[in-house]
């Protein structure tokens, strides 16, 4: 009898298989090795050979070619493939009806859906329910605003709903064991891949993460020390809770308890757990790309100083941090910022992972990590100058001076002027009558403070005049330390000579 080929369920049930995000480029190049295509390539080209593979054995008819391609991937990825595989049983009587919860059935190891489900996909994109299973609520196809800092890969269990508690404290526990949740063992393998505890406060789009207002976390009966308030009266501020440090992954058999404490809430919130891929802040300063351009940045300084109705002057360019006041290492701004004052790509992205705002600390605007640039012009002046210095003096044609070579330029110029002040005519002082010898000599040490040599010799004091000459003439130097008192005093008259013997002059 001949062959007719897989079935059309078949061939799509494996090609969803391959297109599972969990399924890791490593796994898939094994798969197109064992199956003689080229392992070269990003994930993607891999997806794709292999799913070209699939469609060319139902184009072929090819139905042991196609088990072939099955084996080989239920051996490489047998969860994932287990997962699609039983999406296409058809129901039995004994399995029961599920409540309508909005959830997905609770996870164990012969049910493990959830796998394949990524917390930025709709719950269920990778599941086809089956007849006697509810389909999810919309609460399910929320997604989280996507992070730089970290990338949901998987996640764990079902979302939990929160109800709406006004007056009392409710909890919701989590139980979870690794054995269960055999991804979970890539935390143990790999330091970045993280388990955390994420918390929308709405059920549609993109959601912010946002606990209750009076919330608190346990895990093993453990407090979690986390700020699950975020920043005052700042959306969108609250980061997810990591708590991988705090779970038991060994033995496989121990079951976690994670227990989440809520009270005085008007509305539900929606509490889920995943494993995420997170990026460090040294990975992500290296992944700033965009630069601004040396000359952009002098065009639009020039600019504006031709700005008619803005007096042209020159400005100080800080070059410390106004987060860190630390000098910077890698000068970023938005490129929408119009300011030439940049902040530290290293001190921004560490505050940002404390506390996501990604607005600029110096004009406010939104700076998000995509929109980061490297400003080059600012760069080359930290490297052409020293680590002392703090700030720089920017001209309003572009040119950059630091303080210390503003000071040499001034001392030069003065030094030029000192030198010129030299070449002075010097005059013969008048002397006064009583003028001692010594006089010349003070004089000319007076005039050597302003820069005339000094000398007792009459030839540096008998230089020609010239009426002509365009030269300075020394101003007049007037000795203050002789007085009138210095003068020799008046001679007394001469005494009245008495020609009397007894003073007495008269006739007998």
């Amino acid at each position: 009898m001949e062959s007719t080929g897989p079935s059309e369920a078949e061939v799509q049930a494996l090609i969803r298989t391959i297109s599972i995000p969990a399924i890791q480029k490593p796994v898939l190049q094994s798969i197109c090795v064992a199956n003689g295509l080229a392992k070269t390539g990003n994930k993607s080209d891999l997806q794709r050979r292999i799913q070209d593979l699939i469609r060319e054995c139902k184009n072929n008819a090819d139905d042991p070619r196609f088990r072939q391609v099955r084996d080989c991937v239920f051996k490489h990825a047998p969860v994932h493939a287990s997962v699609t595989a039983s999406m296409h049983l058809p129901p039995t009587t004994s399995q029961p009806l599920q409540q309508k919860t909005g959830l997905y059935p609770p996870a164990s190891s012969q049910n493990p859906a959830h796998y394949a489900m990524s917390g930025y996909a709709p719950g269920g994109s990778y599941g086809v329910p089956t007849r006697n299973r509810e389909p999810p609520l919309q609460h399910q196809s929320f997604t989280y605003k996507p992070s730089p800092f970290y990338e949901i890969k998987y996640r764990i269990g079902d979302v939990k709903t929160c109800e709406a508690m006004a007056q009392h404290r409710h909890s919701v526990t989590l139980p979870i064991k690794a054995g269960d949740h055999p991804m979970l063992q890539e935390c143990i393998t790999d330091p970045t891949m993280r388990v955390m505890i994420f918390c929308a406060g709405g059920n549609t789009g993109a959601q912010d993460i946002s606990f209750p207002h009076q919330s608190e976390l346990k895990v093993n009966d453990g407090d979690i020390k986390a700020n699950l308030r975020g920043l005052k009266n700042k959306p969108g501020s609250t980061r997810p809770v990591d708590i991988t440090a705090s779970l038991r992954l060994k033995p496989l058999s121990y079951q976690n308890n994670i227990e989440f404490t809520y009270a005085l809430t008007q509305k539900k919130f929606y509490l889920g757990l995943y494993i995420c891929k997170s990026t460090p802040v040294d990975a992500l300063v290296g992944q700033i790309q965009k630069k601004i351009r040396k000359e952009s940045v002098i065009t639009e300084i020039a600019k504006k100083a031709n700005d008619p109705d803005v007096v042209a002057t020159s400005q100080n360019l800080s070059l410390k941090c106004p987060l860190s006041y630390m000098r910077l290492s890698l000068p970023c701004r938005a490129l929408s910022c119009s300011h030439i004052q940049c902040f530290d790509a290293t001190s921004y992205l560490q505050l940002q992972e404390q506390g996501p705002q990604w607005i600029c600390p110096v004009c406010n605007k939104p700076a998000p990590f995509d929109q980061l640039a490297v400003d080059e012009y600012v760069r080359e002046i930290l490297v052409e100058t020293s680590e002392s210095v703090e700030q720089v003096t920017i001209e309003p044609d572009g040119k950059w001076a630091a303080p210390g070579m503003q000071r040499a330029a001034k001392s030069e110029s003065h030094e030029a002027s000192f030198l010129d002040d030299e070449d002075f005519v010097i005059s013969e002082y008048p002397r006064s009558r009583n003028q001692s010898n010594g006089t010349p000599a003070r004089a000319g040490t007076v005039a050597g403070l302003i820069g005339t040599p000094t000398t007792n010799s009459r030839d540096s004091s008998a230089m020609p005049r010239s009426a002509t000459s365009n030269k300075r003439t020394l101003p007049e130097v007037i000795d203050l330390t002789f007085s009138d008192d210095d003068d020799e005093p008046p001679a007394r008259p001469m005494k009245r000579q008495n020609y009397g013997s007894n003073g007495y002059s008269g006739s007998y």
